[in-house]
Formats: structure tokens, sequence, C-alpha cells
């Protein structure tokens, strides 16, 4: 702050907090409220899309069991790869999803879904008795299993595309503020008891989001929506202009951590000045 204020903190200038959701950052959230007045805390958007996603992959054990199995099958096991290339040459291999990454377990079952048949006879081809493959086996026996992959490629698989769009920069906050809100209406329409249980999830993790309901109302005055709620935001005219571009992901905070860590890997021994240049250019240029 003394940074860009060397003369004194305009401490009404403060307008927005953004963090991931960990408690130590709520908390921290309120107690800065303290020293600036017209602060607004807002957590991670994509985040709470991820952890709806993990409701998602709990709800199916069977999916979540054959993505692991399959994963060990072809992992480090080139004689396996070829079987699956010769079969099938334009097939890709079966991703690996990170959990630490987000959406990435959606997509994959949504690659099953789309690959069902392919994947099961390459399976069935393979002779070995490996732990891996006679789970994998047998998880495509289930006659549940197929169901499963259709409705989360049906109902779910949005979210990762959600998250990749949150995910993206120098995007307008209405532009973000509207996806978000699709997602809310995509989920009011997923159906059952699952459905039930993945909207209840959504509504927990924007309940507790203290500053969504305000980003909501700037986004609407921004993009000329009218607004019908009865707490008015407390900003000036300028103040909710320079909102425009607000971020309400803390995504490019993640990636500066990444970058810090290769950069400062404890195992460099010759890292000069010089090099931390050629890190700082390349870094610049990554999109």
């Amino acid at each position: 702050m003394h940074i860009l204020w060397p003369s004194g903190v305009l401490n009404e200038k403060v307008l927005l907090f953004l963090s991931d959701a960990a408690p130590n950052m709520v908390k921290a959230g309120q107690s800065i409220q303290v020293f600036y007045p017209k602060i607004i805390h807002v957590t991670c958007i994509a985040h709470a899309l991820h952890r709806v996603a993990e409701t998602v992959r709990s709800l199916f054990s069977d999916v979540d069991s054959l993505i692991s199995s399959v994963k060990k099958v072809f992992l480090k096991a080139p004689s396996r790869i070829k079987m699956l290339k010769d079969l099938y040459p334009d097939l890709c291999l079966p991703p690996e999803p990170i959990l630490t990454r987000w959406g990435t377990w959606l997509e994959a079952a949504q690659y099953y879904y789309e690959n069902y048949n392919k994947i099961k006879n390459v399976l069935s081809h393979l002779e070995d008795e490996a732990v891996a493959i006679n789970t994998a086996k047998s998880l495509f026996e289930k006659p549940n299993l197929r169901n499963d992959l259709a409705f989360i490629s049906d109902n779910c698989v949005f979210l990762a595309q959600a998250i990749t769009q949150l995910e993206s920069q120098n995007v307008r906050l209405t532009e973000n503020v509207s996806n978000v809100k699709k997602v809310i209406e995509k989920v009011e329409g997923i159906p059952g008891s699952k459905g039930d249980l993945i909207r209840s999830k959504l509504v927990e993790v924007l309940s507790k989001n203290k500053g969504w309901e305000t980003i909501c109302q700037i986004s609407d005055i921004i993009s000329g929506t009218e607004v019908t709620s009865e707490h008015r935001v407390p900003f000036t005219t300028n103040e909710i202009t320079s909102f425009s571009k607000a971020p309400i992901t803390s995504v490019d905070v993640e990636r500066s951590f990444s970058r810090y860590k290769s950069i400062l890997r404890p195992d460099r021994r010759h890292f000069t000045f010089q090099h931390l240049k050629f890190h700082v250019v390349a870094n610049n240029f990554e999109e």
C-alpha cells in the first residue's frame, strides 16, 4: 500500500480484497475492514465451482474408481499403450486428472463417456493379471457405470468449462458474473437427488462468499440492468466504474506462486541476475 501511496495510504480508495476461501483468509477479510471502510471481500469463484465439482466426484464412486484404475493401466506401460494405438490409432490416451487442477476430473469423465466402448474393448485385449486391469474390467461390467457417465456428461461437464472461462485473463466483470449466473441456472436444472446435493453445495459456497451479492449488484449497474436489491452498494459512481475489470478469481496469484517456485528452486547454484532477467522476460510473454 505504501508503494502505491508513498505519502500515506488512502484507506477509502481500497475497494476490493480478493482471496481464496481458506478460513484464515475469511478471518483476515473481516479484520481489515477496520482499516479500509469501503472494502468488500470476495473469495475465488473458480475455487467455489471446483468445490461443487468435488461434490460431483464424491457422488460417483464407480466413475472415480474407473478413472483411477485405467490411469494406472497405461501408466509407464509401453506395451499397453501400443495395444491401444494398434486398435484405435486416432484415440488419445486416457486423461490423467490431477485433483488440484480444477475441472480435470470432469473432463476425464467426459472422455470415458465418449470412448466407452473403445476403452472397454482395449481392456478386453489385455491378458495381464494386474490389479488395475482386473479392477477396470469389473467396473465396466457394472450396469450403472454408463448411466453415471451419461449423467455427468449431460449435467456436470459445464462446470469444467465454466472454470476454464473464469481462469481467463483480462475479462470484464460483467462477463464473468454473467458466466457464473449461467452456471447457477444450469445447476438449478440438474434433476434427481444428486441434483439436489449439487445445488445445496453451490448454495453453500456462494452464501459463504460475503462479497458476492455486492459484486453482482455492481455488475448489474455497469451493464445497465435494473437493480432490485434493497441493499444499495456503498460506492460513488466513479468507484463503481472502477470495478469494470475487477477480478473474481485468484488464479493469477496461483500462477505467480508456480513461477516463483520455478525461479527460486533450492537446487539452483549458479543463478545470476542475467538469468533472472531472462526468466522475467519469458514469463511476461506467456499467454
